[in-house]
């Protein structure tokens, strides 16, 4: 797909030629962002006034060149703008990842004739203490985002309290390690037979997003916080 606009929908019907009930569907945020349109030229961008527009936290950073920001409930370096394989354009993330995850989902669910599928858009962060990127969901629609075990015992018999896995977060992951981070051009990746993953056709990010009050980790950032 060609910056600024290209039709990722042409691009599935095309490249995706058959999928299986229970997969799950992980699309690289970048693709999605050029079926939107979100790619502006270096010269119009104003990276300051993009960040104080759509960043929900600025926290700045003496020693880099851009903030840390976070946005749509994912902690990432100036507000997502990526400037790689954008061909001179800078791409910014999709403006309404779950809309866009929805319409997706109701593309290959009609074209397939499936029940049950889950579709994820996929980005790359950075976690603290840690060197690397790694692929996070910015969106997803089609699957619960978590596996409770709240009320189950552990091997020694303890009722676990509060116990939750992160499966989207740990599929999307596992998918952008075979989709890569430079030349790949490996956007779309298809995984099958994930444990545990229950399917639904709902908006369920409020399964995972937790407010700013409730993050175990605000203590990093609470200061920065309007």
């Amino acid at each position: 797909m060609n910056p600024p606009k290209d039709d990722l929908f042409a691009v599935l019907d095309e490249s995706l030629t058959s999928l299986r009930e229970g997969d799950v569907v992980v699309i690289s945020s970048k693709v999605v962002a050029i079926n939107e349109g979100r790619c502006v030229t270096e010269s119009d961008f104003d990276s300051t006034k993009h960040n104080q527009e759509k960043a929900d936290v600025i926290i700045p950073r003496s020693n880099w060149n851009s903030p840390l920001t976070i946005i749509n409930n994912v902690m990432v370096g100036n507000s997502g703008v990526d400037r790689s394989n954008s061909n001179g354009y800078v791409t910014m993330l999709p403006a309404e990842p779950f809309v866009s995850a929805r319409e997706i989902y109701n593309f290959l669910i009609k074209k397939f004739a499936l029940k049950n599928l889950g579709v994820i858009i996929a980005d790359s962060h950075s976690v603290p203490c840690r060197y690397g990127a790694m692929g996070v969901a910015i969106s997803f629609w089609g699957i619960h985002p978590l596996q409770n075990h709240i009320g189950k015992e552990d091997l020694f018999g303890r009722k676990i309290k509060v116990e939750r896995s992160n499966l989207v977060d740990g599929i999307t992951a596992g998918a952008t390690v075979v989709m890569g981070e430079v030349a790949e051009c490996m956007p779309v990746v298809i995984v099958r037979d994930v444990p545990n993953v229950e399917f639904v056709d709902a908006d369920c990010k409020d399964e995972l997003f937790c407010s700013f009050e409730d993050d175990v980790f605000n203590v990093l950032y609470e200061r920065f916080l309007s």
